[in-house]
């Protein structure tokens, strides 16, 4: 029993190190390191990359010699008409092993096509595999910045709650000394009582965003530092814009995919040219006929030359397929240009945007505290009503949550604008080095 308590024991503790080894990441930056390192997603990516690298290796085989070692045996029947110049008929084992060897010299240029094709894959693959880590790191910035915004608006919910329960209570003892109405105290009730209701609401959507935080980075928040999000250099929407369409990830990707595309219709061409091949083989064999009873040693060395003189028609099916694979990728990078040139000029909108409403919603905090401040005064001397102050306290929470939110929606934008500009990859960022 004791044995059996130890092993309990034990393993509880292993579990709390294991536990005590999983890392709470705290800032911004950490957040981005974790995902890259965990993310199922972006694995999934990665492992796809690895995958049209290795067709590079495949493409670049043709280049090199098969060799093949060669065996046989059999039994073989030789029956020759009676003649004194020929040995007489009768049964033979021939066997024989060697090696061959065939170097391909010219394949109507495929080799050469089909490398590039590979490559252009594998880069194009790449350029998606950044676009994959970009929106990556823009959720996990969202999600982060969600919760840095929810934890505010709940820390204002939470004060406002405490501040209108008392205004709620000093309301009731005025009503109690006959300084102010029935319907005050209810008009106080009812502002505490949709305090407690925005409280509840504020809590369950920072529930909802450490969720999705715990999606995108592996690991549950713990306390998040508000970032300081920097754009550098200052907004020039025009060049946002334009180095959108060029050095987006996206753009890229369909950019190789069009060059790859135009690559397998040369390499489908190269189907219609002659193959050209050294072969080498050598073989030892015995018994081969009747007429060669013993060993018997070949070497030879050969040029091979194919020329398609009739084909079926797979081959120019394939040629018209690959035109117009090539056709259609046309399109598609234009598409993709299109696109991203939208993305960026809503992100560049959206900064622009936040950012004016940071410096009104600014102005309206400061004006709604003056006001507070000033309706409270009046109150004490008789000339404003609880229901004013209540609107007033509400107006400064309102300008409040604005502003959280503005700044949020700010530093989102910028993180929009880096991603359609191709710079929030983990290179750039600096991630997983």
């Amino acid at each position: 029993m004791k044995a059996k308590n130890i092993k309990t024991a034990l393993a509880a503790l292993l579990v709390l190190v294991l536990l005590s080894g999983v890392g709470h990441a705290e800032t911004l930056e950490q957040a981005w390191a974790q995902a890259y390192q965990t993310n199922p997603g972006l694995a999934v990516k990665r492992s796809e990359l690895k995958i049209t690298q290795e067709q590079i290796t495949m493409a670049r085989t043709h280049w090199q010699p098969n060799i093949s070692a060669v065996t046989s045996v059999g039994k073989l029947y030789d029956k020759t008409p009676g003649n004194a110049m020929l040995p007489p008929s009768g049964a033979s084992t021939p066997r024989n092993y060697g090696v061959e060897v065939v170097q391909p010299l010219f394949r109507g240029f495929r080799t050469i096509e089909e490398t590039s094709v590979a490559q252009k894959q594998a880069l194009g693959h790449y350029a998606l595999f950044q676009a994959a880590e970009q929106q990556l790191f823009l959720n996990v910035a969202a999600a982060y910045l969600d919760i840095v915004r929810d934890q505010a608006v709940l820390d204002l919910n939470r004060h406002n709650g405490e501040v209108l329960d008392r205004q709620y209570k000093e309301t009731q003892k005025r009503f109690d000394l006959g300084e102010v109405t029935r319907t005050d105290v209810l008009q106080a009730q009812s502002r505490a009582q949709g305090a407690k209701t925005a409280l509840v609401r504020a809590q369950g959507q920072l529930a909802n965003d450490r969720a999705a935080y715990l999606r995108f980075v592996g690991t549950s928040p713990e306390t998040l530092k508000a970032p300081d999000m920097k754009l550098e250099p200052p907004l020039d929407g025009d060049a946002v814009v334009e180095n959108a369409v060029t050095k987006n990830p996206a753009v890229i990707a369909a950019s190789y995919s069009k060059d790859q595309a135009d690559d397998e219709t040369n390499a489908s061409l190269g189907s219609l040219l002659p193959e050209l091949n050294l072969v080498g083989s050598a073989t030892r064999g015995w018994e081969q006929s009747e007429f060669i009873p013993g060993r018997q040693d070949e070497a030879r060395v050969m040029l091979q030359l194919k020329i398609p003189l009739y084909q079926a028609g797979t081959e120019y099916s394939a040629i018209r397929s690959s035109e117009h694979k090539a056709t259609a990728r046309r399109m598609e990078l234009e598409d993709v240009r299109l696109a991203v040139r939208q993305s960026a000029t809503g992100a560049v909108q959206a900064l622009t945007t936040a950012r004016s409403a940071v410096v009104s919603d600014q102005a309206q905090v400061d004006a709604a505290s003056l006001a507070l401040d000033g309706v409270r005064k009046e109150a004490q001397a008789g000339t404003r009503t609880t229901l004013d102050i209540l609107n007033a306290e509400q107006e400064l929470l309102a300008a409040k949550v604005g502003l959280v939110q503005a700044k949020r929606d700010e530093a989102v934008a910028v993180m929009q604008i880096k991603a359609a500009v191709g710079v929030l990859t983990a290179e750039v960022l600096g991630v997983g080095r």
